[in-house]
């Protein structure tokens, strides 16, 4: 039962992350300085920094799902199946989600 609680807790976590992303890039983006002729700002640097944490948790979750996947008992591959389509779909949506919450912060 550890590992079906691991990917309940790496799942929620990839989620909770991905919506971290959307809602800092729709309401807090856009209020950080960026000084005049910079190329990026602050805010910049925060999205990348939380963009790179996203990505290594979803490596980690990716890599936990494959070994509860091969060890353990049938509630373990299970949580493991869940865990890889919510790695999947996180890592799907991220990019056009991402895009939709810019222009609708933008207008």
């Amino acid at each position: 039962m550890q590992g079906v609680r691991t990917a309940k807790l790496l799942s929620y976590f990839c989620v909770l992350l991905l919506a971290v992303i959307l809602c800092f890039r729709a309401f807090v983006y856009s209020h950080l300085y960026i000084a005049p002729n910079d190329p990026y700002g602050i805010s910049d640097i925060i999205e990348l920094l939380l963009g790179c944490m996203l990505i290594l948790a979803l490596a980690l979750s990716a890599g936990i799902a494959l070994v509860l996947g091969v060890k353990g008992p049938r509630p373990n591959r299970l949580a493991a199946a869940w865990l890889g389509l919510v790695v999947v779909l996180v890592a799907v949506a991220t990019g056009p989600l991402h895009t939709v919450v810019a222009r609708l912060a933008s207008t």
